[in-house]
């Protein structure tokens, strides 16, 4: 069982990875709805769940979901990435929000899975999926 988890996770993350570089050119050129649609196809396709659906949960159930620290990473970087779709689109206070619940579900892994585990997903991820995009 923990192989096929590991396969799982490892699959995520790779998608993540892939959904990396359309994220990036949905918030640098394209409307909000689609954006925000490149984000919630990520997320079905990186964590077979709605993103509309797991954000409207405080971080901490959220987080109870999830069986490795990556989920919840992979998670953060989604709802982070909305929030640079936001402030790309002018809604700052919206994109506070997310930044703020991104954190959370951050925090919520490290408690739950504790430091060297959380540490351990946040190379993965990095390797994996490269590096966020900056601000613009």
């Amino acid at each position: 069982m923990p192989v096929l988890r590991h396969a799982f996770i490892l699959q995520a993350v790779q998608e993540l990875g892939r959904f990396t570089s359309v994220l990036s050119r949905a918030r640098e050129g394209t409307s909000l709805e689609a954006g925000l649609r490149s984000i919630r196809e990520a997320c079905v396709a990186t964590l077979g769940m709605e993103f509309d659906t797991l954000t409207r949960f405080d971080a901490a159930s959220v987080v109870g979901l999830f069986s490795h620290p990556e989920q919840a990473r992979i998670l953060a970087r989604l709802v982070d990435e909305q929030a640079r779709l936001f402030v790309s689109h002018g809604q700052l206070q919206a994109a506070l929000g997310d930044s703020l619940y991104a954190d959370q579900l951050l925090a919520c892994s490290r408690q739950r899975f504790g430091v060297p585990r959380d540490a351990r997903a946040a190379e993965t991820l990095q390797l994996e999926a490269g590096e966020p995009s900056p601000l613009v």
